[in-house]
């Protein structure tokens, strides 16, 4: 089943979805790349200014997106299982074209939510671990490891 056949068997909520994840995806790919651009500035030796507020930037943002992520694809995953089970329903028959295309909804969602969820959990703590370093430094403090 192509894309293209999927999105067409998709209900509009579905659809909703995924396009709510595929922005959640936009978005962690623009924080992750600023955020990097950010620390790497936030590194340099310069004058002494604060930059707490500048290294907290879109952290929370980012932080939604790892919690969110996940839980909208099971909301995806969820109601692909409904499209499934109604298409069953519907056809009287056990009919494995009106269930494929409701679990083939549910499992492009579920693995959209992870491959969207993970990164951007390991982005948060990647990005809060390195903005610990860059103030333990400029507060002449050497950070913790472990």
């Amino acid at each position: 089943m192509s894309g293209i056949e999927t999105w067409n068997s998709m209900g509009y909520a579905a659809r909703v979805i995924l396009v709510v994840l595929v922005a959640f995806a936009s978005m962690l790919v623009f924080i992750v790349d600023e955020r990097f651009v950010a620390y790497r500035r936030a590194e340099r030796p310069a004058e002494k200014t604060s930059y707490r507020g500048q290294l907290q930037r879109h952290m929370h943002t980012l932080a939604a997106i790892r919690v969110t992520a996940p839980m909208i694809g099971f909301l995806g995953t969820l109601l692909g299982l409904i499209n499934a089970f109604a298409g069953l329903a519907m056809s009287g028959a056990l009919d494995l074209r009106a269930v494929g295309a409701g679990m083939a909804e549910a499992l492009v969602m579920t693995v959209l939510g992870l491959v969207i969820g993970l990164p951007a959990w390991w982005a948060h703590a990647f990005f809060a671990a390195w903005g610990e370093r860059i103030l333990a430094q400029r507060e002449g403090v050497r950070p913790v490891v472990g």
